[in-house]
């Protein structure tokens, strides 16, 4: 079976090769640099003595070598680049200066020079074999271009010499050695990683057995007090179960009680709103969509026709459920004595006068109270052919034949509180021109200030009025599904946030 370091131990023994290769080829660069700058020349010493023909062509050779490699040795210490082209350049610099001879009879000197070099070579190189391949050949170039240039003999004359094949020989041998001496070094690197990784983890792998012996020991002592523990626990747990199975029972009930009379309580809120007969009669062309966020709800809608005029409220109160649903029975009270017993017909007075109903029901001069409600009342005379909107925060919202839009913006002020009617404001009447092709639509905050779509944000007024602008030319049934599916879809798997009421009409 094939052992795996990487996966065993999450090493990549070729990487870590490469830079252990790197590392020790750094240092034997470095020494066979210092080798040919500084020893090298020490080996021409014999040769001082004799006559040489060409006096500088002997220094070029002799010590142009030892220059050149310190040269390039400064560079390298510098640039840091690869010590194999370190190597290379020793190599060349070396063979090239051993190939000079001085005298061309001389040829022991020479094959004594070779041999020397290449036995040198073989020490101290550390080179991966293909450099090996290319160092012989090039070695033996540089042989015969120096042989065949200073001793004036052919390319054949040089391999005819005595000698020579005991060259190749060495040459061969020596770099055979090297390259072998390369594979030792690694795979005894290899191993010794390998070895080393493998002493490691099962010393973490001891280590580990040791501690979960312990954890075995101390869990198990652990499970024996957990157990009789357990056992006091689960007579305990019985009898709480008892007791919680009663409270859950009473609880149950309870909440079937206060669902039972919140239901009760909406069948009366229904009762007190316009039916939809009653809503046709007074406005055939028309839709209410109505969606308490609760059983009960804070927002209701207001109907009416006294002398001839036609008065249609929609109005949200303070906060939502049974809250706001006692909160819509004032605002049904107030508005029933406002405009059928009074006879208030003018949108702008029955709001001054909700405002003071409100007030005065819920005693908000002499306390802290300060709840109210937000409206919109619209009154219709059909005879005349007039409209008078006012509101209370909310606005009106009219689209015209040409999808135009056009908002009539209520009080920036809300019914009940503090506030003295005609001391610090009264709410403002606007004149609506009475136009049968135009949709007008009134409504609370609910729909808009619902969370939802992908984001998780409001719908907001601006996309309310844009839906309300595309859809103004639908008949009022259409628009009623077109908008109950829109803002399911927009809610969807998210709660209601608020109570929601949107009526549309057109005129006769």
């Amino acid at each position: 079976m094939k052992f795996n370091i990487t996966e065993s131990f999450g090493i990549n023994l070729n990487e870590a090769w490469k830079e252990e290769y790197k590392r020790v080829g750094q240092i034997y660069a470095r020494w066979g640099a210092l080798l040919v700058i500084f020893l090298f020349p020490l080996s021409t010493i014999p040769e001082l003595s004799i006559d040489k023909p060409n006096i500088n062509l002997w220094y070029l050779f002799r010590y142009g070598p030892s220059v050149i490699v310190g040269i390039v040795f400064l560079l390298h210490q510098k640039y840091k680049f690869s010590h194999e082209l370190l190597f290379e350049i020793i190599a060349f610099c070396l063979f090239t200066s051993a190939a000079y001879m001085v005298d061309c009879s001389d040829w022991m000197t020479y094959l004594i020079s070779m041999v020397t070099v290449f036995i040198t070579s073989a020490v101290l190189v550390i080179l991966r074999p293909f450099y090996f391949v290319i160092n012989f050949i090039v070695v033996f170039l540089i042989q015969i271009l120096a042989h065949t240039f200073f001793c004036e003999a052919g390319v054949l004359d040089y391999f005819m010499m005595k000698g020579v094949n005991i060259l190749i020989v060495v040459g061969i041998a020596a770099f055979s050695m090297a390259a072998f001496r390369y594979y030792i070094m690694k795979n005894n690197f290899m191993h010794r990683v390998a070895l080393q990784e493998a002493h490691f983890e099962l010393q973490e792998r001891n280590q580990s057995l040791i501690k979960a012996q312990k954890d075995l020991r101390f869990k198990s002592d652990q499970i024996s007090e957990q157990n009789e523990e357990l056992k006091m626990q689960k007579e305990e747990i019985l009898s709480q179960r008892d007791a919680m199975q009663s409270q859950k029972e009473f609880i149950e009930k309870q909440n079937r009680d206060i669902i039972g009379s919140i239901r009760y309580a909406q069948r009366i809120q229904s009762a007190m709103l316009p039916t939809d007969d009653y809503i046709k009669h007074l406005l055939p062309n028309s839709f209410v969509m109505f969606i308490p966020r609760d059983i009960v709800s804070g927002d209701f809608y207001w109907m009416a026709e006294i002398d001839g005029k036609k008065v249609i409220a929609a109005i949200d109160c303070t906060g939502h459920g049974v809250p706001g649903a006692f909160m819509s029975l004032v605002g049904d009270t107030n508005m029933n004595q406002i405009v059928l017993q009074e006879k208030i017909t003018d949108p702008a007075a029955i709001l001054n006068k909700l405002h003071e109903g409100v007030n005065s029901y819920l005693k908000q001069s002499q306390t802290d109270n300060q709840d109210g409600m937000d409206a919109s009342i619209v009154v219709i005379d059909e005879k005349n052919k007039l409209m008078n909107f006012a509101g209370a925060k909310n606005p009106l919202v009219i689209v015209n034949d040409n999808k135009e839009v056009e908002v009539i913006k209520g009080d920036k002020m809300s019914i009940g509180g503090k506030r003295k009617i005609g001391i610090e404001g009264n709410f403002t009447s606007h004149s609506i021109d009475y136009n049968p092709l135009n949709t007008f639509y009134i409504f609370s905050d609910g729909f808009q200030d619902q969370f939802g779509g992908p984001n998780d944000k409001k719908f907001m007024v601006r996309s309310l009025r844009k839906l309300l602008q595309e859809i103004a030319d639908k008949e009022m049934k259409d628009q009623f599904h077109i908008l109950k599916k829109r803002f399911d879809d927009w809610k969807h798997g998210y709660s209601q946030t608020d109570d929601v009421l949107l009526i549309g009409f057109k005129l006769h």
